[in-house]
């Protein structure tokens, strides 16, 4: 009976070594936006913009923004953000 339940936890702990390094060897990829921004809720004079970037694999967007941010903007997505930083179009 011991040897059947460390013969389980031993294929187990084999079994989820396995899986955790495949995860993180399995490329991922997040959206990239760019934000506009508006003077009101019309969305008819813009304001300002703030551009996507991709930061070591995550999306985010520029530190400064050109213009004025609002909280009346839309997003227009502009790529891809992947694991290795890349950016697809």
């Amino acid at each position: 009976m011991a040897r059947s339940i460390k013969t389980i936890a031993c294929v187990a702990a084999v079994i989820s070594a396995a899986l955790s390094t495949a995860a993180l060897a399995t490329p991922w990829s997040e959206p990239l936006y760019d934000y506009i921004y508006f003077s009101d809720a019309t969305k008819t004079v813009q304001v300002g913009y703030q551009a996507g970037v991709c930061y070591n694999g995550y999306a985010g967007v520029a530190e400064h923004a050109v213009g004025t941010v609002t909280s009346h903007y839309v997003l227009v997505r502009t790529g891809t953000c992947t694991s290795n930083g890349t950016i697809y179009q």
